[in-house]
């Protein structure tokens, strides 16, 4: 097989069909439809279903799509790698939707130092791979239930410790008049309640775990999206969960108080150590450091 060979199932994966696939390489859909073709009948196997949605690989073409992607991972990083000032190309940032904001702010303060810099911020529910430098920095949490994410199970990764994330329950006014005017919400009253969480509760480790355990079961929205959930909570919909700190993202809602603390999070700075002596990637991690810093005291004066 060819790179070509390689990027063509590759981009199969990633668009599902001839079309599309084909519109990202230069090829027409029939092209793409014969190359395939062909192929199969080299390694006489068939890749690829053809069916009424689009298009499905087989495990063993899903295999040699995954190959295709390291192997662009790998190029994109030496690109990045390889520029003339040790402050010139980018720097990719993996981070959760929430802290978005946080990492453009940290791209700011690091491009008046150093203007040549460019920063990507990628946020998606699965966490770029930091050991195959699909992201050159990554902002990670040691979830509620304990488990290390994946970015942690690698020999190659170095991580810095950045602090504690405290999060508690907010609501909008409206909400709090019409069903819990005392502002005070026990454990044993979380069933009586209406609460705004991430769509993976319950299928996957969350922070909305911690409302399953004290009961809750009312959610009538679901959102991996924070600014979906705040609108929700600001529109009187339920109770949301919101970092201590994140005073922007909580306006027009009110803290509730708990018989118990919210859930809370370490979060960490993680790296290819390849990249610890780069310039260009020092010089956005420290950014991102001073700008978690001025969060953490953003909490401290909320808590």
């Amino acid at each position: 097989m060819s790179w070509d060979d390689y990027r063509l199932l590759l981009e199969l994966r990633r668009h599902g069909s001839f079309l599309a696939a084909g519109a990202r390489l230069g090829l027409s859909a029939s092209t793409v439809m014969r190359r395939v073709g062909k192929l199969e009948e080299g390694l006489g196997r068939t890749l690829v279903h053809r069916t009424a949605r689009g298009v499905r690989l087989e495990p063993e073409a899903e295999e040699l799509a995954r190959m295709a992607e390291q192997f662009e991972h790998a190029l994109a990083a030496r690109a990045r790698d390889a520029a003339a000032s040790p402050f010139a190309g980018s720097v990719r940032v993996s981070v959760s939707d929430g802290f978005a904001p946080h990492i453009a702010e940290a791209a700011i303060r690091a491009r008046r130092a150093h203007p040549e810099i460019h920063v990507e911020i990628v946020t998606e529910q699965r966490y770029a791979d930091l050991s195959t430098r699909e992201a050159d920095l990554g902002l990670r949490a040691v979830s509620p239930v304990g488990a290390r994410t994946r970015a942690d199970a690698s020999p190659v990764l170095i991580e810095k410790p950045l602090g504690e994330v405290i999060s508690g329950l907010f609501a909008s006014r409206d909400y709090l008049k019409r069903h819990l005017p005392s502002r005070r919400l026990a454990d044993a009253d979380f069933s009586a309640h209406d609460f705004i969480v991430d769509e993976s509760v319950g299928r996957r480790p969350c922070m909305s775990d911690w409302l399953l355990q004290r009961g809750a079961y009312r959610f009538p929205l679901r959102s991996n999206s924070v600014a979906a959930r705040m609108h929700a909570a600001r529109a009187g919909m339920g109770l949301v969960i919101g970092a201590l700190g994140a005073v922007d993202e909580q306006r027009g809602l009110v803290r509730v108080r708990l018989e118990t603390p919210g859930p809370s999070l370490d979060f960490r700075l993680v790296m290819h150590e390849e990249l610890r002596k780069v310039p260009r990637v020092r010089a956005v991690a420290s950014a991102i450091t001073e700008v978690f810093d001025a969060y953490l005291e953003s909490q401290r004066r909320g808590a």
